[in-house]
């Protein structure tokens, strides 16, 4: 099995596409008063106004790039397993910067990022499974 992506540079840049877009709607919802004073869903979410726009903007996000990704690839099943962990890689790399960097520590306490971070794993196989067919 070949290990590097066939498209890496795009690969690359819809994983930035991912993290940009909710790096940007947490931007705007800290810089919105009533948005930003949404409490708290115990273990599920710190802020609900930003993660769950978010969800429900990864389940029509990530299908829709990995079918643009794969569209010419040949091995789609392969190919797309390889697109998930690089989706997982970056996406999580960044959070790691950001949040341990200007937001607080306990950003990983909650399921909300587990989620996402499972869609952003899961979606793409599961995407070129359905193609490959």
């Amino acid at each position: 099995m070949n290990y590097k992506p066939h498209r890496l540079l795009k690969a690359i840049g819809y994983s930035l596409l991912i993290w940009t877009i909710g790096f940007v709607w947490g931007t705007v919802v800290f810089m919105t008063p009533a948005l930003s004073e949404i409490g708290t869903i115990d273990h599920i979410t710190k802020m609900p106004a930003i993660t769950i726009p978010l969800l429900i903007i990864y389940l029509l996000l990530i299908p829709y790039l990995s079918k643009r990704y794969l569209k010419d690839a040949v091995n789609k099943v392969a190919e797309a397993t390889i697109l998930g962990i690089l989706f997982l890689a970056i996406n999580a790399l960044l959070d790691l910067v950001m949040y341990l960097t200007i937001y607080d520590q306990n950003y990983y306490t909650y399921a909300s990022i587990w989620t996402s971070y499972a869609l952003l794993l899961i979606l793409p196989p599961y995407i070129g499974k359905r193609m490959q067919k």
